[in-house]
């Protein structure tokens, strides 16, 4: 898969998740929702609602990631925090690259048990540390060097989660951004180091 490719494929998510998570405390809950408690609210001290969700995701921009996320304990358990890190290593022979992928955001449960249908919204960080390994600088010669691409996104997702201590999570979703085409590099000749050009490279298909 080439570098521009992995990078593409951020403004379309498409996530399967195998995670864990675990059972509130009721009796720290009840203290501290307490006050909040409604006559209505009655999900929101249900001690069959997992609060704390930590695992594993396989899927793309991430490929494999970390995360976190906590169903909150007021609001009819409508709302659940996350926060996703990743980190992957891209190399060919022209190309190499380091992937460092972070997301923070909400996720808006339509029902009241931190499960089921879900809407989330969110902010990532896509930072690459590229290396070009045969930049060509004329008259025969090649070159080498290293830029960094960044790119910001706010993420609107539609996910489907299952309930138990083990569960599947499905999103789909949309990364609103700009990717960069082109990239600036200072190039140092692989004969003679002492050589150096400013090119302007494409992001490789």
């Amino acid at each position: 898969m080439k570098l521009k490719t992995l990078i593409t494929v951020f403004f379309v998510l498409a996530i399967f998740s195998l995670q864990a998570q675990n059972t509130q405390d009721t009796t720290q809950n009840e203290q501290e929702t307490s006050v909040l408690a409604t006559a209505d609210d009655g999900h929101q001290n249900d001690p069959k609602i997992k609060r704390l969700s930590i695992g594993l995701k396989l899927g793309v921009p991430n490929l494999a990631s970390v995360g976190l996320q906590y169903t909150l304990p007021i609001l009819n358990n409508h709302f659940a925090p996350y926060f996703e890190y990743s980190s992957y290593a891209y190399n060919d022979s022209a190309t190499d690259g380091d992937f460092k992928y972070t997301e923070f955001g909400t996720a808006f449960y339509f029902g009241k048990s931190g499960k089921g249908l879900y809407l989330g919204l969110g902010k990532s960080s896509l930072k690459v540390n590229a290396a070009y390994n045969s930049i060509d600088l004329g008259s025969g010669r090649t070159g080498s060097g290293s830029t960094k691409i960044a790119l910001n996104t706010t993420n609107l997702k539609l996910g489907l989660k299952t309930g138990g201590r083990i569960y599947f999570r499905l999103e789909v979703g949309y990364g609103f951004g700009d990717l960069p085409k082109t990239v600036s590099i200072l190039a140092r000749d692989n004969d003679n180091p002492a050589i150096t050009e400013n090119t302007t490279e494409e992001i490789p298909e």
